[in-house]
């Protein structure tokens, strides 16, 4: 699980995990506990998102043959692998407009993200430009 964003404090995270593991007798108190990693790059949410309905866009684009069957899981690869030959020509054509679609969608996702960029580029500026105010109620201290 990827966490987006930084918006959430990383000590008070690990420290409410080692305590509900302890809590359910999962972790010694004596286990020493390994330092957070504070080298990740931030990610940003927008770019993130954008780059996975990229990489997912095309749908005729097979992926990768698996199986957790073991033993006669081979004849299933097979399978899969003999019916992707023979009929992907009619894979394409059946998710042709899915595929369009998913383009579509992708481009709106990426004119979004810029809107949403530029509209947080404004708020700062105007933020940045207008004087500071008190909150309604609270006075200077005398």
């Amino acid at each position: 699980m990827k966490l987006l964003g930084t918006k959430f404090n990383v000590p008070e995270l690990i420290a409410r995990i080692d305590g509900r593991l302890r809590a359910r007798g999962l972790l010694a108190t004596h286990q020493p506990r390994a330092a957070p990693v504070h080298d990740e790059v931030p990610i940003d949410p927008l770019s993130f998102n954008l780059h996975a309905l990229e990489e997912h866009a095309d749908t005729t684009r097979p992926l990768p043959l698996a199986t957790h069957r073991g033993g006669l899981g081979q004849l299933v690869l097979a399978a899969k692998w003999t019916f992707r030959k023979t009929c992907q020509v009619f894979i394409n054509e059946a998710l042709a407009r899915q595929r369009i679609f998913n383009g579509h969608v992708r481009d709106s996702y990426a004119q979004l993200s810029a809107d949403i960029l530029k509209l947080k580029e404004e708020v700062q500026t105007l933020r940045a430009s207008q004087p500071r105010r008190r909150a309604p109620g609270k006075s200077a201290k005398r």
